[in-house]
């Protein structure tokens, strides 16, 4: 893949994950894909990786946000955002957010989330 093809994939891929596009997500990351969420365990496999994702009912599904930034390289990739989605009393929640990829050919092999809410 070239290098606008990487960044046109992982800008895809956060689409489908806030689109709650599972079968996208599950095609393109490795069985045993490491995902972790800084502050938090890793998440390990593709089946707790699933689960984490698409397996609560206020995930990360129907999330409105926004790309600032997206590059890759030589199989790895960063992508900068913000998100928002309803909070307590449809107060909204804001958060920025960075994805780091690295990948193990054309799949997702480990994904590293950066996330902090931004207070208004």
């Amino acid at each position: 893949m070239t290098a606008v093809k990487n960044t046109d994939f992982f800008c895809h891929f956060n689409s489908a994950f806030f689109h709650g596009d599972r079968q996208f997500i599950e095609d393109h990351i490795s069985e045993d894909v490491v995902w972790t969420i800084i502050g938090s365990e890793p998440i390990i496999g593709k089946p707790a990786f699933l689960d984490a994702a698409f397996g609560v009912e206020d995930g990360y599904q129907d999330v409105d946000f926004v790309i600032d930034l997206s590059v890759a390289s030589n199989g790895e990739a960063a992508v900068k955002g913000t998100m928002k989605k309803k909070g307590t009393a449809d107060e909204p929640k804001i958060y920025a957010y960075c994805d780091f990829y690295v990948m193990d050919g054309k799949k997702v092999k480990e994904l590293t989330t950066f996330v902090i809410e931004i207070k208004e």
